[in-house]
């Protein structure tokens, strides 16, 4: 692995250890290129996420991974980024509190089909059969796309549809996978997910990646230090991807995600 732009820190308050560490996991794999993109903070009103960092933690994250990218410059490149949700009663508000910080990129990872505050089923863990939910879902997703902001779709199979339409399945998610090709931004293959036995990565949604001419980049999705760069996943990552035809890119552009605001 040249480049991992999924690594998290423990200000999401569902991963440990400290910044630094992930840094040093980092250079002792060989590892080129770090981002970190935690879970970006939302101006919610009476609510505290359970899975984000705050708005009083943004800057002294990005001071750390700055200090960080500074020491560590001869060793390792490092990015500053955000892994975010498209929430339309938020967006916008959340761009112009994320701009006034050096985000070099947004990490797009859509955890929920309505918004947080809802308190629906996260789609990850529960599931649904419901061919509504997988259409508002690729509908989130393929919006935050076409903004022009979005470097990469994290865990963009997340949804787990339990139903029997696969139809619709195929439908949706060629819908997803189109847009990523018309934006030339890659979809994540997710390493937490395969290790940890999800229900993504799907193997039949990466083979319509192939079918659809998509390009896919692997992610260690790291809450652990000891997670950057496993080589065991890496390596059947790669075996799984090529035995499909997927096209697998190591490293990704960085969209400027701050324009026109």
């Amino acid at each position: 692995m040249i480049a991992n732009y999924h690594t998290h820190t423990k200000r999401c308050h569902h991963a440990t250890g400290e910044d630094r560490e992930y840094v040093m996991r980092a250079i002792a794999e060989g590892i080129k290129i770090l981002g970190f993109s935690d879970h970006g903070p939302m101006p919610y009103e009476n609510y505290t996420s359970y899975y984000k960092m705050e708005l009083h933690e943004l800057p002294e994250y990005v001071d750390s991974v700055s200090r960080l990218k500074e020491e560590f410059s001869d060793k390792i490149k490092i990015h500053i980024g955000l892994e975010v949700e498209y929430y339309p009663s938020l967006w916008e508000r959340s761009l112009r509190i994320w701009q006034d910080y050096p985000i070099e990129y947004l990490l797009l990872g859509q955890h929920f089909v309505g918004e947080e505050t809802d308190s629906l089923p996260d789609p990850s863990t529960r599931g649904s059969d419901s061919t509504r939910r997988l259409r508002e879902y690729v509908d989130r997703v393929v919006y935050a796309i076409d903004t022009g902001r979005i470097s990469c779709v994290a865990h963009p199979d997340i949804l787990r549809y339990t139903g029997t339409d696969m139809g619709s399945y195929y439908d949706e998610m060629s819908r997803l996978i189109d847009a990523s090709v018309k934006r030339n931004i890659p979809l994540e293959y997710n390493l937490l997910g395969a290790a940890a036995g999800r229900a993504y990565p799907r193997r039949e949604f990466f083979e319509e990646v192939g079918r659809r001419g998509g390009k896919v980049i692997i992610g260690c999705d790291a809450h652990e230090p000891w997670r950057v760069g496993r080589k065991e996943e890496i390596d059947r990552a790669y075996k799984e991807l090529q035995s499909i035809g997927v096209a697998v890119v190591e490293t990704m552009d960085l969209i400027p995600p701050f324009f026109e605001l």
